[in-house]
């Protein structure tokens, strides 16, 4: 049992790093140039990706039970698990690939405005407006259910949380100072994070 244990938390750790290549990757394709006619986003929102960063560091670092994740589980469980964690990262890099797609060359690290920036609320902007940071938590999700201890998974909840709340109140701001009524009008129809139930 224990060998069964060791084996499917080396599956494991291999699919979830597979998975964070892949968001990787996706990052890289979908990169766009800087454009010298950008309007600038505040450097706080660098010190929040900061934050952000470190809840990813936190789940990775704390892990339960050592290198094994799923020490006195049952087998059927550990499996189970092991299957929601993948799921929840592949859910978050699709949910991410699906906002940048969208946003095309407008999509940026930070906020920032280029010629003629349009406000997207097509594609997956109909149901939030910051699709990203729901896939990069769906992304963070995956690596607390299938590794994080308790500390572990605690801290980077609540770092991600901040480093959300600081990114999303920033662009929110920064959107509104662009597209005034339009994008007030957009903020009060969708929400910034957890899509609502029947939300058209």
């Amino acid at each position: 049992m224990t060998k069964d244990y060791g084996t499917l938390s080396t599956c494991l750790m291999a699919a979830l790093i597979l998975v964070y290549v892949l968001d990787a990757l996706v990052f890289i394709r979908f990169r766009t140039p800087a454009s010298a006619d950008r309007k600038k986003a505040p450097r706080t929102v660098i010190g929040a990706v900061i934050i952000q960063s470190l809840a990813y560091s936190a789940a990775w670092s704390f892990r339960r039970g050592h290198l094994d994740p799923f020490r006195s589980r049952s087998l059927a469980l550990a499996v189970v698990l092991a299957m929601l964690s993948v799921g929840l990262a592949l859910a978050g890099v699709a949910l991410t690939a699906w906002a940048k797609k969208t946003l095309g060359r407008q999509w940026g690290l930070a906020a920032r405005v280029v010629k003629d920036h349009e406000l997207v609320t097509s594609g997956p902007f109909r149901f939030v407006r910051h699709p990203l940071y729901l896939g990069m938590g769906f992304l963070l999700l995956g690596a607390i259910a299938g590794l994080s201890s308790t500390l572990g998974a605690g801290l980077a909840l609540v770092l991600y949380a901040a480093g959300t709340t600081i990114r999303v109140r920033i662009e929110d701001k920064h959107l509104a100072e662009t597209f005034g009524p339009k994008f007030v009008a957009y903020r009060q129809r969708v929400p910034a994070f957890f899509p609502r139930p029947f939300n058209r």
